[in-house]
C-alpha cells in the first residue's frame, strides 16, 4: 500500500512539474567573460553578447550570436568580436526534451592599436534542451569549429530559470582547449 501511494504521489509530482517543450523563438542578452587558457600572457576579456533563435518550420530554426568583449594587454585595449550564424534542426524526444543540431558560419575578429586579425570557418553543434521543471530548463551541447587556424571542440552547458513563460535568467559555460567562457543571461521568449 505504501508503494502504491508513493508511486501515485511521484506520478502526480512529475506530471505537474513539466511545462512544455523548450522555446525556440527567443532573444537573449548576456554579460560574458572569456579566459584564454593557451596563452603566454593574461588575456581575460569581458563584454556583452546578444543571441536569437526563430523557428521557420516546426523543426527547422535559424540562430545567431554576436559577442563583443575587450581587455587591456600591457596597457593597450584589445577587442574580441565573435559572430555565429546558423541553421538548425530540432527533434522532440519527449514533450519536455528536444535534441538539436546546428550547422553554422563562424567569424572571430581580434583588433587593437589600429591592427586587426580575423578568421572564419564553420561549426557543427549537437545537443539537448530539456524543461526539467515547469520553470527550469537545462541544456548541453558539443560544438566543433573548423576555422582558418585549425579546429577546436567545446562542451557547452547552461540553465535558465523562468519567472514567467516569456522571461528567464540563466547561466552558461563553454569550455574548450583554447578558451573558457562564462555567461549571465536574460532571455525573452516570443
Amino acid at each position: 500500500m505504501k508503494k502504491l501511494i508513493l508511486a501515485a504521489a511521484l506520478s502526480a509530482i512529475s506530471a505537474g512539474s513539466f511545462a512544455a517543450a523548450p522555446a525556440w523563438d527567443f532573444v537573449q542578452g548576456s554579460y560574458v567573460m572569456t579566459d584564454f587558457d593557451d596563452s603566454d600572457f593574461e588575456y581575460e576579456p569581458d563584454g556583452f553578447a546578444i543571441s536569437a533563435s526563430k523557428l521557420v518550420t516546426d523543426r527547422v530554426f535559424v540562430t545567431g550570436d554576436y559577442s563583443q568583449q575587450n581587455d587591456d594587454i600591457f596597457g593597450l585595449e584589445v577587442d574580441l568580436d565573435m559572430l555565429t550564424l546558423g541553421l538548425g534542426y530540432r527533434y522532440a524526444l519527449s514533450n519536455q526534451t528536444d535534441l538539436f543540431g546546428i550547422v553554422s558560419y563562424e567569424d572571430i575578429e581580434v583588433s587593437g592599436v589600429g591592427e586587426s586579425d580575423g578568421e572564419d570557418g564553420y561549426g557543427l553543434t549537437a545537443g539537448a534542451r530539456s524543461m526539467v521543471m515547469d520553470n527550469v530548463e537545462l541544456r548541453g551541447a558539443v560544438k566543433y569549429i573548423d576555422s582558418d587556424s585549425g579546429s577546436d571542440t567545446s562542451i557547452i552547458i547552461g540553465a535558465d530559470y523562468f519567472f514567467s513563460p516569456a522571461f528567464a535568467v540563466g547561466v552558461g559555460y563553454e569550455a574548450s582547449d583554447d578558451l573558457n567562457t562564462f555567461a549571465l543571461n536574460a532571455r525573452y521568449n516570443f
